[in-house]
């Protein structure tokens, strides 16, 4: 039902006059307000059309907020990490100049170095488990717990859990060392019969154990004149070196795991991680096994590590179808003073010693280099047999023992979480050692974080703009790190079975193979200018929305924001309107007939 409002004559006048007055009231408000906030309007409604301007301003600056949010914690860990890296680089250095610069005389010196040596290993490992806002730097998407264990840990071991206590580096390089050792001459066999002219030495009967341990026969001895006669007189360095056969008990998924060492032509062993997927043909066990071969020839296989699935095992042939080298000296007359005999032998890390042993007049009896020419052939050669025997230990206690070291160490760090890759371990329970085939759960694994193929940096990323995203991701495993640790534990135990007579030597053997393990130069550098790039990259992101900022902002203010004076200016000029409004209207109110005629 629609109704009409009442109307009296003359009252249009009257009540247009009240808006009119309520209006100006209502801008007197708007303007006091404005004078009294600074802004605009206190709604986007009271904005207009220009409240489209103001949402979308508003919105990109929350954006850059976040923006600039995440840049400042990125800024703060990528010098975090840039200062571990640096730290590390530094370590790396001071250690190589140490080794450079060692005149080793005694076995003191050679602890000093050993203690460096686990100083910096000790330093390194605590830049590694750097930490920013929580969250740790160095173990890839893995942030919450440290990436790397403690040096003492790493070394020694880890009996927190006495039931199932873990073994450090210690326990695997005294396993490599006896392993290698064998019975003390480096697995190699010396035999004289008494009354003899005839020396023979020969190579570990096991063909597993030769692949993996000890020395083995370089090339025939050489004598440097005809008091002595070597048969065979030629040798092939790794002729006897045999093969192992690969078997798969099924065929393998693409994503299961086994580690294979291979002994390449030139003495040493690599080691290759591999899946199923890094075979051509995975389709049944057997055409695994054919892959794996193919993609290792011409290296021969030496050993071989897996979880189960896919329990990869590797078996060697007999000793009757895989003999050893041998060689016999025969002092066929006596030698002048002077006379040597060299013996070249070979280590499974791809480097050789030589033995040279000179005829004396009267050689020391603890001599490792000198014998004493007798009074017969039969005497020169029981002397040379003495003095061969304390040479082959010498070299087992030196050189082959900082071998053992190294080897133990690649070993222990090239260790993972992931199934079929802990640390190679040896079994000792055969009548020769051989190297276990499934992998240990009692060995501790140095590194926890993040164990992936991919790239290191893209493991964190940071959104710095709408369009752009820099990657701040870095791994304790990665090649350049893991080699400056090995470096650093190997130093650090090169004094593990040494005694005062061998410690020097030891120590220079050990630093040779260590200066091979530290990385390669501008390893570390490399990963350092990936961070130096980042931080540039936060940088020039930083300012770009300080500047992108500055330009919403002064958007934002010229739609929101008014000036003290153009409203001070439009309140004086309401106010006027309002107060003459006022007086008219109190004058026409108070108007009568008796006025108006009057």
């Amino acid at each position: 039902m629609t109704t009409i409002g009442s109307f009296a004559a003359g009252s249009y006048i009257t009540n247009r006059n009240t808006a009119n007055l309520v209006n100006l009231k209502s801008q007197l408000d708007g303007l006091t307000t404005q004078l009294t906030t600074g802004r605009a309007s206190e709604t986007y409604g009271g904005l207009g059309s220009d409240r489209s301007t103001s949402l979308s301003a508003h919105a990109t600056l929350s954006a850059l907020d976040g923006y600039d949010s995440t840049i400042t914690g990125a800024q703060t860990r990528v010098k975090l990490a840039s200062a571990s890296m640096t730290q590390i680089t530094s370590l790396t250095a001071t250690l190589r100049k140490s080794i450079d610069n060692s005149a080793l005389n005694n076995g003191a010196t050679a602890a000093n170095n050993a203690l460096l040596a686990r100083n910096s290993l000790d330093s390194a490992l605590d830049a590694l488990n750097q930490q920013s806002a929580g969250q740790y730097l160095f173990g890839g998407r893995a942030i919450d717990s440290p990436p790397v264990v403690t040096s003492d840990v790493l070394l020694n071991g880890d009996a927190s859990n006495p039931a199932a206590p873990l073994a450090g580096l210690k326990t695997l390089v005294t396993e490599q060392m006896k392993a290698d050792q064998g019975s003390g001459a480096g697995r190699l066999t010396q035999s004289y019969t008494a009354g003899a002219t005839s020396v023979s030495v020969s190579e570990e009967a096991d063909p597993g154990a030769r692949a993996n341990f000890g020395f083995t026969l370089a090339a025939a001895p050489t004598a440097s004149s005809a008091f002595a006669t070597v048969s065979p007189a030629s040798i092939t360095s790794g002729a006897s070196t045999a093969a192992a056969d690969p078997t798969f008990a099924a065929a393998p998924n693409a994503t299961d795991a086994f580690r294979v060492v291979v002994n390449q032509a030139d003495g040493s062993q690599a080691t290759y991680d591999l899946t199923g997927a890094d075979l051509a043909d995975i389709s049944t066990a057997a055409a695994a096994k054919a892959s794996l071969l193919a993609k290792l020839s011409p290296g021969k296989l030496a050993s071989v590590q897996s979880a189960a699935p896919p329990n990869l095992t590797a078996t060697f042939p007999t000793a009757a179808a895989s003999p050893g080298a041998s060689f016999s000296i025969d002092v066929a007359s006596q030698p002048a003073v002077g006379d040597s005999i060299t013996i070249k032998l070979a280590l499974r890390d791809g480097t050789t010693t030589t033995l040279t042993l000179q005829a004396q007049s009267k050689a020391d009896a603890t001599s490792t280099s000198g014998f004493t020419i007798g009074a017969t052939p039969a005497e020169t050669a029981q002397n040379l047999s003495d003095t061969l025997q304390r040479a082959l230990k010498y070299a087992s206690d030196t050189t082959l023992a900082a071998s053992s070291t190294t080897r133990a160490t690649e070993d222990f760090f090239a260790g993972s979480n992931t199934p079929g890759l802990a640390p190679r371990r040896i079994d000792f329970s055969g009548s020769a050692p051989t190297f276990s085939q499934a992998a240990s759960a009692k060995t501790v694994i140095w590194y926890k974080g993040e164990a992936s193929a991919t790239d290191a940096r893209a493991s964190v990323t940071a959104r710095i703009g709408a369009n752009s995203t820099t990657q701040l991701g870095a791994r304790a495993n990665e090649p350049a790190i893991k080699d400056a640790l090995s470096a650093f534990a190997a130093a650090a135990l090169s004094d593990v079975g040494t005694t005062t007579t061998t410690s020097a030597d030891r120590w220079k053997a050990v630093a040779a193979r260590a200066t091979n393990l530290l990385p390669a130069s501008g390893g570390l550098e490399e990963i350092t200018a990936d961070f130096s790039l980042a931080a540039s990259s936060l940088g020039n992101a930083a300012a770009q929305n300080k500047t992108t900022r500055a330009t919403l902002q002064s958007a934002v203010d010229g739609v929101e924001s008014v000036t003290t004076e153009e409203v001070a200016a439009k309140l004086l000029a309401v106010q006027n309107q309002l107060q003459a409004s006022y007086q008219v209207t109190s004058m026409l109110s108070k108007l009568s007939l008796v006025n108006y005629l009057s």
